[in-house]
C-alpha cells in the first residue's frame, strides 16, 4: 500500500507546473549530476532526456534560460561562461562591477546577477547589446552588510531580494528587452526574527514565498518558510522550526505547486503542506505588525526516504512533475520523477 504523501503528491498532477524563478517560456530545465558537473535535460516520453553536462566548481553558480542558454558564474573569479545548447558556442564574460555574486537569472534578453555589496548590489548584461549595467538600488538598502540573495521574476517585474540587516525589502524592476532596468518600487518585507538570512525566493501566479534562518541568544536557531498570498507583502504566514523543540528540522528546498506546498528537509525527508486562507495575516497577533504570523510544522506531511536526502527540488517546466535530486551518504546523486 501507498503511503499518504504519495498518494497525495499524485493528487499534485491535475495542476500545471512552472518553473519558480520565474522563467516559464521554454521547457529545459538544470539537474545536478556529481559535485562537479551539471546537466541540460528535456522531459520526453515521462522520462528525463539529457542533453548536454557542463562542469562546475564548488564556487559555482549556474542558470538557463530554459530555452538555449546556460550560464555559469564561478563566484572565485567573477567570471561567467555564458553557452549556447544548440551550438555549444561560449562567450566569456568579466564582471566588470564591485560585488560579490550570490544569485543569477537569465531570461532570453539579459543576465541578472545580485550579490553582497562592494560597489554595487545588482547588475544587468544584455545579451543582444553586451553591454553591463548596474542598477539603481534604493538608498535604503545601501549599507554595509546588505545583499542580494535570491531573483525571480515574472512577465513585467524583475524581483530583487534584499537580506540580512533588518529592515528587509524587495526591490521590483521594470522588465524591457532593450537596455537597463528602470527601478518601479521597493517593499519592505516583515521578519520573523533576529539576524534573518534569506536563501531562497519561489514565485507562483498566486504566491510569493521565502526560505529563511534566524538565530537568537534566547532561542537559538530558527528555520522558517515564508508565503505571501500576493506580492503587495500584506498578508503572510510562516512555518518556523526551532532547534530547542522536539520536533526540530531544517528545510533545504521547497516548491509551491497549485495550494501546496513540497519541502526537503534533511531530517525528515519530503514534505507536503496544504496552503489555506486562513493562515494569511497581516501580522503576528502576540507580536507586532513587524512579524509573520506562524502555523505549526506539523501540520506538514513527510515521508521518510531512506539513505538519500533530498537535496534539491526541480520542477519540469510546462509539465506536471517535479524531480527529486537525492544524495547517498557518500555523496553519489541520482533522480527520481514524482
Amino acid at each position: 500500500m501507498k503511503s499518504p504523501i504519495f498518494i497525495v503528491i499524485f493528487f499534485l498532477s491535475c495542476f500545471s507546473v512552472l518553473g519558480q524563478n520565474g522563467i516559464k517560456n521554454g521547457n529545459l530545465f538544470l539537474l545536478k549530476e556529481d559535485q562537479k558537473t551539471i546537466s541540460i535535460n528535456s522531459f520526453e516520453n515521462n522520462e528525463i532526456r539529457q542533453l548536454k553536462t557542463f562542469s562546475i566548481s564548488k564556487k559555482s553558480l549556474y542558470t538557463t534560460d530554459q530555452r538555449e542558454r546556460v550560464a555559469i558564474l564561478d563566484t572565485a573569479r567573477n567570471s561567467i561562461s555564458l553557452i549556447d545548447t544548440k551550438t555549444v558556442s561560449k562567450r566569456e564574460l568579466k564582471i566588470p562591477f564591485d560585488l560579490k555574486p550570490k544569485t543569477i537569472l537569465l531570461n532570453d534578453e539579459n543576465l541578472f546577477i545580485g550579490g553582497e555589496m562592494g560597489k554595487e548590489m545588482l547588475v544587468q548584461y544584455n545579451i543582444q547589446s553586451q553591454e553591463w549595467y548596474k542598477l539603481q538600488i534604493p538608498i535604503e538598502v545601501m549599507f554595509p552588510g546588505k545583499a542580494i540573495d535570491d531573483l525571480v521574476i515574472n512577465d513585467s517585474l524583475l524581483i530583487a531580494i534584499d537580506n540580512i540587516i533588518m529592515p528587509k525589502y524587495v526591490l521590483f524592476y521594470k522588465l524591457n528587452s532593450k537596455g537597463k532596468l528602470d527601478l518601479s518600487h521597493f517593499k519592505e518585507l516583515k521578519s520573523n526574527g533576529a539576524y534573518e538570512s534569506i536563501y531562497q525566493g519561489r514565485l507562483t501566479d498566486k504566491y510569493f514565498g521565502l526560505i529563511s534562518g534566524t538565530y537568537s541568544g534566547y532561542v537559538g536557531a530558527t528555520e522558517h518558510i515564508t508565503v505571501y498570498d500576493n506580492l503587495n507583502l500584506k498578508n503572510s504566514f510562516a512555518l518556523s522550526s526551532n532547534e530547542q523543540k522536539k520536533n526540530y528540522h531544517t528545510f533545504t528546498d521547497f516548491v509551491i505547486i497549485g495550494d501546496k506546498i513540497v519541502i526537503a528537509s534533511k531530517e525528515k525527508g519530503l514534505g507536503l503542506f496544504q496552503i489555506k486562507n486562513s493562515y494569511f495575516k497581516e501580522s503576528d497577533e502576540y507580536r507586532n505588525s513587524d512579524f509573520n504570523s506562524t502555523v505549526n510544522t506539523s501540520k506538514i506531511k513527510y515521508e521518510k526516504i531512506k539513505n538519500e536526502t533530498v537535496v534539491k527540488i526541480t520542477i519540469v517546466p510546462n509539465t506536471n512533475k517535479i524531480v527529486l535530486t537525492l544524495e547517498n551518504k557518500k555523496g553519489k546523486i541520482r533522480h527520481e520523477i514524482r
